[in-house]
């Protein structure tokens, strides 16, 4: 081998060491979860929508099924967000028709210890419509296969 291309290799091997590199220093790939838990005696159909910077980054239609008294339907997905760095605010937004609407902010914080962030978007027997964001590490989730699940 000559020494030139001895040297090409080597400066080659490099700068590919250098690119796996940056692989590693860029943000983490988000995933979020959505589950939709109806206790109501009514079936809904609505969305939810994800913003940031007040750019729409996701807008999932979802369908969930009346439920049975003293129990609930849940209808769960998972949607990809991209790279995002950890501390990430959102904007949620979950629609569900007749005046059942919801919105408020969510942290991305947790990717390091779980799978991901998750919003429980709950519709009351009372017809009320409340948002909760938690972590989750699994999917479908335990509530989810105990309430009866319709994945999306």
């Amino acid at each position: 081998m000559s020494s030139t291309r001895r040297q090409f290799l080597l400066a080659s091997t490099g700068g590919l060491a250098a690119l796996a590199g940056c692989s590693g220093l860029s943000d983490p790939q988000q995933s979020l979860l959505i589950a939709v838990n109806n206790y109501s005696s009514s079936r809904h159909q609505g969305y939810l929508s994800v913003e940031k910077d007040g750019t729409e980054l996701v807008r999932q239609y979802l369908e969930v099924g009346a439920a049975n008294p003293d129990e609930w339907t849940t209808v769960e997905t998972e949607v990809a967000l991209g790279e995002m760095p950890g501390g990430t605010s959102l904007n949620v937004t979950a629609s569900f028709g007749d005046d059942l609407e919801a919105n408020g902010p969510i942290t991305l914080d947790c990717y390091n210890e779980y799978t991901g962030d998750v919003i429980y978007v709950q519709i009351e027997k009372s017809l009320d419509l409340r948002l909760n964001e938690a972590c989750y590490d699994e999917f479908p989730s335990g509530e989810a296969r105990q309430g009866g699940i319709d994945r999306s």
